[in-house]
């Protein structure tokens, strides 16, 4: 029943964002009139409307599936796609960029995002192998967000209002930045993570009993860390490089899977926490359209915590009255 109803979701999210836009499309002389396609129209609905639908699924399948590797990894429900520091770096980057002043535009950010999430993910890969456990990895992440929280706090200070306020809009995230080649990259870059997790279903199984058991279960310990780094490092640096620092998705969607289904096995939980968190992604991109007579849309990272927040409260609170 969870499978049909993500499946149907997310087909009716999807048509309906293809669908709705501020400019409306002839879609009724279309497909009964046949009526040929206006240059216009086919611009809006490949190159704009097409794009965004594409990176919102991607971003959030992406970032739902970073969470559901780390919280199984460091075995802790805290733990999500800017643990490591990666978004930070991608922030830093960004604050770089902007806050200096360059010229460059949208092109210019993305490129300073994929710069410093890719630092900061070689400087977690050199690290990574002097710590033996995953906690050290954790707090090193967790220290690594705070320098680099305070720098870009530092290079705020000194900005300009303009560039002050380019770099504010950047951190509130959208899905609406994107080409389509962007679009491509992040389809690609995700499916070939959701490809690497399935393939570590098994091993991901067995961490879940604890490291002990897994080593003996023959996972290979130093391969497994590894890869986590590897497809988590990526997808978020990825994915903030073209969204900006998108906030919620990755921590709380593997909560929200595990309080909906009983299933613990990483052969059901990969898949169903991608597709629920493309769903996730979706409704909250609704959220920065605009609807229901807003003549304004709302930042999405705002639009994901008031979506998702009370969702897995509801979800919490049905649980738990069920157990009763």
């Amino acid at each position: 029943m969870i499978w049909l109803g993500s499946f149907v979701l997310l087909t009716l999210l999807v048509f309906s964002h293809l669908a709705w836009g501020t400019v409306p499309l002839p879609w009724r002389s279309w497909f009964l009139d046949g009526a040929p396609m206006e240059s216009m129209h086919k611009l809006i609905l490949w190159d704009v409307r097409m794009p965004r639908t594409a990176i919102a699924m991607a971003a959030g399948a992406g970032l739902s599936l970073c969470g559901l590797l780390l919280q199984t990894w460091f075995g802790n429900p805290l733990a999500g796609p800017s643990v490591l520091g990666v978004s930070s770096g991608a922030g830093m980057g960004v604050a770089l960029v902007v806050l200096a002043g360059m010229a460059g535009g949208w092109m210019a950010t993305t490129a300073a995002a994929v710069l410093g999430s890719g630092a900061a993910l070689v400087l977690i890969l050199f690290v990574a192998n002097r710590f033996r456990g995953a906690a050290s990895l954790l707090i090193f992440g967790l220290m690594l967000n705070y320098v680099l929280g305070a720098l870009i706090t530092v290079l705020q200070a000194e900005a300009d209002q303009a560039a002050l306020q380019q770099f504010v809009f950047w951190g509130m995230g959208t899905f609406g930045q994107g080409t389509v080649e962007a679009a491509w990259s992040l389809g690609i870059l995700t499916c070939g993570a959701l490809l690497g997790a399935w393939m570590m279903r098994r091993d991901l199984d067995a961490w879940t009993l604890g490291a002990l058991t897994a080593r003996s279960m023959g996972v290979n310990d130093r391969r497994f860390r590894w890869a986590i780094v590897w497809m988590s490092g990526l997808l978020t640096g990825g994915i903030t490089a073209v969204c900006g620092p998108v906030a919620f998705l990755g921590l709380a969607t593997p909560h929200l899977v595990r309080l909906l289904t009983r299933e613990r096995r990483h052969a059901v939980l990969i898949p169903l926490t991608a597709i629920v968190g493309a769903n996730l992604a979706l409704l909250a991109d609704w959220g920065v359209k605009g609807m229901l007579g807003m003549e304004h849309g709302w930042p999405l990272n705002a639009v994901l915590s008031l979506i998702g927040g009370p969702m897995v409260v509801w979800v919490l609170v049905t649980k738990t009255k069920s157990a009763v």
